[in-house]
């Protein structure tokens, strides 16, 4: 018959086996629950990424739609353009016309005037001759057949005087006329020339904004592919980094509080998402800090370096694993210090900076990986 110590015994035994059954359950459970949070929020980062290609596309058709609207601006504004020269033309051939109707007028009327000043010499002259041949023969109280032929001479030119008079009336008239018919052309000719010219302005401005349209859409949209491709790229080799690391147990722990800035300057780019051309949203996976070209890089904390090459966009780069979770990233380099599988110390230096791969500056791109995934520096450096 068992003892009532063996009963006891018994019933521990049973009690332990029970809460370790209970103690791995939990451990599973939180294991499922970790995994799904981390499933959760790489789902969030897939959604967040299709929306920003979704508000890329949206703004790019926005630039499409304005592009055309130009387009149409432009090729109305032509026509108008083509009507407009057609009439300066037609006002600039009917403006000449009338000008040279107008200096034929004049020109007929300063030789009329020219005659009239020259017929009025000779009445003038022809009158003193006459007065001069009545007194010469006033005293023999007769008559000169010069008088005679003097005044028929003097009547003759008074005629001529009169009719050029009359000839001179119509002639300034006419002049008057035709003067105030150039006018009215010339004016029109005028209006239409200055906007021939306005139109002329337009139109290149247009021309200009819509080839600017055209550049910046074209950039807009190759910025877009290659930080699409460039991001793409780091992330699969870091996947793949991550994924070779032999680290099991990571302790998500630096040397030290802080970890060290790569280089000092300013930023001219920070982490997160960021607006571009015509409110294009594109994600920053790290930090660009404007630097001098071939300024000391150093390591922000102890790691082996598991990359250190070119690689696409990102230029010359270094990637370092901190064997406790992290990742940092150094890219756009002029050169690399650091070779491939060597163990560095915080501060050491292991590039030149530079303005290598999709770099538009001299710049540092640096970036914090915690388990592959992108994570703001700012919140680690110094």
């Amino acid at each position: 018959m068992p003892s009532l110590f063996n009963d006891s015994k018994n019933n521990y035994e049973c009690m332990s086996m029970k809460y370790k059954l209970i103690c791995l359950l939990f451990l599973a459970c939180v294991t499922i629950l970790l995994w799904g949070d981390d499933v959760s929020d790489k789902q969030r980062q897939l959604e967040k990424i299709q929306q920003d290609l979704k508000d890329a596309e949206t703004r790019a058709a926005k630039t499409e739609s304005q592009k055309k609207q130009k387009e149409s601006e432009l090729a109305t504004t032509k026509q108008v353009k083509q009507k407009t020269d057609v009439e300066l033309r037609r006002t600039q051939t009917e403006a000449r016309a009338k000008l040279s109707t107008l200096l034929t007028v004049k020109t007929e009327l300063r030789t009329v005037s020219e005659r009239i000043q020259d017929l009025r010499s000779l009445q003038n002259a022809q009158l003193l001759s006459l007065v001069k041949a009545k007194r010469a023969h006033s005293a023999l109280k007769k008559v000169d057949r010069n008088q005679h032929y003097l005044a028929a001479m003097a009547a003759q030119t008074r005629l001529k005087l009169n009719d050029l008079g009359d000839a001179q009336q119509s002639l300034s008239a006419e002049e008057i006329l035709k003067d105030r018919e150039y006018n009215e052309v010339d004016r029109q000719y005028r209006q239409t020339y200055s906007t021939s010219r306005t139109l002329d302005s337009k139109v290149r401005n247009l021309e200009s904004e819509k080839n600017k349209l055209t550049r910046e859409q074209q950039q807009l949209q190759n910025q877009i592919a290659k930080l699409k491709k460039d991001a793409s790229q780091l992330e699969a080799l870091i996947a793949q980094l991550t994924t070779q690391s032999d680290q099991e147990s990571p302790s998500y722990r630096f040397s030290s509080r802080t970890i060290a800035w790569p280089l000092r300057g300013k930023l001219i780019r920070r982490f997160g998402e960021e607006t571009r051309s015509y409110g294009t949203s594109v994600v920053c996976n790290g930090i660009d800090i404007a630097a001098d070209e071939w300024t000391p890089v150093v390591a922000a904390d102890a790691g082996e370096v598991v990359f250190s090459g070119t690689y696409g966009g990102q230029g010359k780069l270094i990637i370092i694993d901190h064997k406790n979770g992290f990742f940092t990233v150094y890219a756009y380099n002029n050169e690399l210090l650091a070779s491939l599988g060597s163990f560095v110390k915080k501060n050491q230096t292991i590039a030149k900076s530079g303005m290598t791969g999709s770099a538009s500056v001299p710049s540092l791109h640096f970036e914090v990986r915690k388990d592959g995934k992108a994570v703001n520096p700012l919140l680690y450096l110094e």
